[in-house]
């Protein structure tokens, strides 16, 4: 498998523990512990005191989840950045599109906040990813696993 071919996957690079893959573990964990607390947390306040909050609550699981997903992907496959790039699109277009589909599913309800949250949680997911490939230009490696 040639790394070009690929739309997703590098082959040296999947085989590499290096600075951003560390990262997008960090993120990954945190924005899944963040997620978690706001559907556990958060969200039952809101519900319970009647607040306003433009429909976050609603959407926790579209906006904390492809985050989540996001560095989830990004952790497994350590891409380059135009595989990056490619991966958080396909994650963002997977997400909308399952929601698009959701009325034909069973018990599936569709919900545009759903659809807001997963655009905002999907374009704030690729400006941090711009972000870390723009200030991390020495991505050092730490270990190469020989296949």
């Amino acid at each position: 498998m040639k790394s070009g071919k690929n739309l997703f996957i590098d082959k040296e690079k999947i085989r590499t523990i290096d600075t951003f893959r560390i990262i997008y573990l960090v993120l990954f964990i945190m924005f899944f512990v963040l997620t978690e607390i706001g559907r556990f947390i958060y969200r039952p306040f809101i519900y319970e005191n009647q607040i306003n909050d433009w429909g976050i609550a609603d959407s926790m699981g579209n906006l904390g989840g492809i985050l989540v997903q996001l560095f989830f992907g990004l952790t497994v496959f350590n891409p380059t950045k135009v595989k990056g790039l490619r991966l958080i699109t396909f994650f963002v277009l997977g997400y909308i599109i399952y929601e698009i589909a959701q009325p034909f599913l069973p018990k599936g309800v569709f919900d545009w906040k759903d659809i807001y949250g997963t655009l905002i949680g999907g374009l704030s997911g690729l400006l941090l990813f711009l972000l870390l490939h723009k200030v991390n230009k020495n991505n050092k490696t730490f270990y190469r696993f020989n296949l």
